[in-house]
């Protein structure tokens, strides 16, 4: 496995590190075509030709079993017992009473205008100002009830009998003719009293049976008959034929819900029709007339193709097209660091076409239980821990646009490809180690369960075989991811120089192989490589870097003094000094390889470029100063140049560089330093001094930070180093022997 990752690196090294925007555009057209052909792979046709009706010229069978449901079958047994199922209806008592009473109100409000109009002699408009304001008149004409005598209703003329009417008819609400009401209103009050009395009888006889809606127009036509056959002239029975009609309604009326729950009960004892087709089993003979029963067969075993459909492809030709352009224009917009690394940019693309071409995959097999496995979180999580959460988030929703047409637009494939994106991004967020992922896609899994649950509830899927397959592949859909997002992460790291919060965490833990060394062979350095760690990563986090890449650096920056342990003050307990017997050149030089050593460690070790970055510019372009000194008291000539005794650099380029530049100096500036470590001002002030020679000698203008982030990181510091020391309380004796008889008496 190792030996893979160094391949992989070295492969990186020659194929992946270009700069121009010419290897982008190349690999930007490799991946268009990929994609176009991954999503067109199904439209090339098969051997297999056939139309329903044609006679198949040979045999045909099953290359392997597999059992489906026939939905056309069970679909139309379930809408035929729908249809069985008896409608429930209920009936509405308060229908009467509301018949009822709109006759009585009828005939009141004839009997009332007419004596009003005739009392108050005035037009319709007058009579209805005379109503809202003058109420005591109208009171008066109402109290006067049947008092209009036959003579008196015979002097109403034409046009007044027509007043009537529209007054009347303001007083219902449902329509009745001018004529009608003209014939009843000229009516005396003993055949008006006798009309209303027929109609009531005429629709209480009627209501005592059951009408339902779809019997109105029968019982209308009923009460019409029953009226026409009265006793009495034409016009009146005109006028009572129209007065039942009109105010007769239904008694019964549908129960919706009940009627909808036994069709579904109906539906519900339909079970699906399953069908299996055995491998090796013919499903259509030669010379056999070919049904549509047997293309679907055919088409379930992807044997059934009907020629290349070319504007099929040329649709999905456009949108690819379309989706790259936009995920290209946003990177180039909105993520300028993405887009300028290629790497990076060519991470998402194999990515996209890893999830895509799996999707492809599982479309072969025609089953519910692979519909929702496809990873689309693996790419999410992956691209979450290697570049950011804002590229994940983007690239998911392109892979779920992509999913769309390999899953003949199925909205639910590509929503729950989609969340489940989501989720996987959210869930690795801050994440601390590899098991985090795993539990991401367990995540993933637990979600799927009821996001595709949910949507069978929308859209009412009774079939609850094809409901468990569905929610069994969502959770083999969340397992799949956490152990493919896992498996490939170290060797994405290595392919394409991408460092994750995971790596640094691994290479943070002392149980790697170089700092066990370093732990052993030069433990001073050792020591003070955690101190500084601890420096860096406390400054790195209040000043808004990455905490968790400086420690990690800070752990190895001095991994080259492994070489020559022994020449450095870290490691020299008391003992004989090397530089004692060489001249300060050769010191300065010594001291100075420590950098170049540690790169070359680093880089044997297959250490993260960041970090063997770090170790590069640790010490920027410092001056060697003690030996710089010694050279000129030593040197009786003016050849002595500085350039001689400063590190090769660079200069620090990024904020955690220069904070471990700092961290070192601080740290072993504090510990060389004689003076009362327990006096905080004091520290503080030593931090400043040492920070401020940092910035004169323009060390730190390469780093971006600012003069607020350097009073931060001072002030960081000087709480970790009042920390380490702190004075510590000193026991009483007494205190010492009550607690050393205690753990005695243990």
């Amino acid at each position: 496995m190792k030996k893979l990752r160094v391949r992989l690196r070295n492969w990186r090294k020659e194929y992946l590190d270009f700069s121009t925007n010419t290897y982008k555009i190349i690999w930007a057209v490799i991946f268009f075509v990929l994609v176009v052909l991954i999503l067109s792979l199904d439209l090339i046709p098969n051997q297999v030709d056939l139309r329903s009706g044609q006679v198949s010229q040979s045999d045909i069978t099953a290359p392997r079993t597999i059992t489906f449901i026939d939905r056309n079958r069970t679909s139309e047994l379930r809408q035929r017992a729908a249809d069985a199922a008896p409608r429930v209806y209920e009936e509405d008592s308060t229908v009467e009473e509301d018949v009822l009473k709109k006759v009585n109100n009828l005939f009141k409000a004839i009997n009332d205008k007419r004596e009003f109009f005739y009392y108050n002699k005035i037009t319709i408009n007058e009579a209805s100002t005379a109503q809202n304001s003058n109420a005591d008149s109208e009171q008066t004409a109402v109290d006067k009830e049947n008092n209009l005598t036959a003579a008196e209703i015979e002097k109403f003329s034409q046009e007044e009998i027509t007043e009537i009417a529209d007054l009347v008819r303001g007083e219902i609400d449902y329509d009745l003719s001018r004529e009608s009401l003209a014939v009843l209103i000229t009516l005396n009050n003993e055949k008006l009293l006798g009309i209303k009395n027929r109609a009531l009888d005429l629709l209480e006889t009627k209501l005592e049976g059951r009408i339902l809606p779809s019997d109105l127009a029968s019982a209308r036509e009923e009460l019409r008959q029953s009226a026409m056959e009265m006793d009495i002239s034409r016009r009146e029975r005109l006028a009572l034929a129209e007065v039942t009609e009109s105010v007769i309604a239904a008694n019964m009326f549908l129960n919706q819900e009940a009627t909808a729950s036994r069709r579904q009960e109906a539906i519900s004892e339909v079970e699906a029709v399953e069908k299996t087709v055995r491998q090796g089993e013919i499903i259509v003979r030669k010379g056999d007339v070919v049904t549509e029963s047997d293309i679907d067969i055919l088409e379930r075993l992807g044997l059934q193709k009907g020629g290349i459909n070319y504007y099929n492809i040329t649709g999905r030709i456009i949108i690819s097209f379309i989706l790259v352009l936009l995920l290209g224009f946003y990177f180039y917009k909105y993520q300028k660091k993405v887009w300028q690394d290629n790497s990076k940019l060519l991470l998402i693309e194999l990515l996209i076409l890893i999830v895509v071409f799996f999707a492809k995959i599982m479309t072969l097999f025609q089953n519910p239980f692979v519909d929702f496995m496809v990873p689309t979180a693996m790419a999410s999580i992956l691209l979450t821990v290697l570049i950011s959460s804002d590229t994940a988030l983007i690239t998911t929703l392109f892979i779920s646009l992509l999913v769309a047409p390999v899953y003949d637009m199925n909205f639910n494939i590509v929503l729950t490809s989609f969340l489940a994106g989501l989720i996987g991004i959210f869930s690795v967020t801050k994440v601390k180690e590899r098991g985090d992922i795993i539990r991401a896609g367990l995540n993933v899994s637990f979600i799927l369960v009821f996001l595709i649950g949910g949507l069978s509830l929308l859209q009412q899927n009774q079939d609850w075989t094809y409901l468990i397959w569905s929610i069994g592949g969502g959770i083999v859909n969340g397992l799949l991811v956490g152990v493919l997002a896992n498996g490939l992460l170290p060797y994405l790291e290595d392919l394409f120089d991408m460092t994750s919060s995971v790596k640094l965490l691994e290479l943070s833990n002392p149980s790697q192989p170089i700092l066990k060394r370093m732990l052993v062979e030069a433990p001073g350095t050792y020591h003070h490589s955690v101190i500084v760690g601890n420096l860096a990563e406390t400054a790195a986090e209040d000043v808004g870097a990455d905490s968790l890449l400086a420690r990690a650096a800070a752990y190895y920056h001095d991994i080259g003094k492994l070489k020559r342990p022994y020449f450095f003050s870290d490691n020299q307990f008391g003992g004989e000094n090397p530089h004692d017997k060489t001249s300060p050149n050769l010191s300065a030089l010594i001291i100075k390889s420590h950098v170049k050593d540690g790169v070359e460690m680093a880089e044997e070790n297959g250490l993260p470029a960041k970090i063997i970055d770090i170790i590069k510019q640790h010490h920027g372009t410092n001056l060697i100063s003690y030996f710089y000194q010694q050279a000129l008291q030593d040197n009786k000539h003016d050849d002595i140049e500085k350039k001689d005794f400063r590190y090769d650099g660079p200069k620090p380029q990024s904020k955690e560089a220069a904070i471990i530049m700092l961290a070192d100096i601080t740290e072993a500036a504090i510990r060389s330093k004689n003076f009362n470590k327990n006096n905080h001002d004091r520290i503080e002030g030593f931090v400043r001094g040492l920070v401020k020679d940092k910035l004169i000698e323009n060390q730190l203008d390469q780093s971006n930070l600012t003069l607020s982030d350097l009073d931060t990181i001072v002030k960081s510091f000087v709480k970790v180093l009042t920390g380490i020391y702190h004075q510590r309380v000193e026991y009483p004796e007494k205190l010492l022997k009550e607690m050393k008889g205690g753990n005695n008496s243990d």
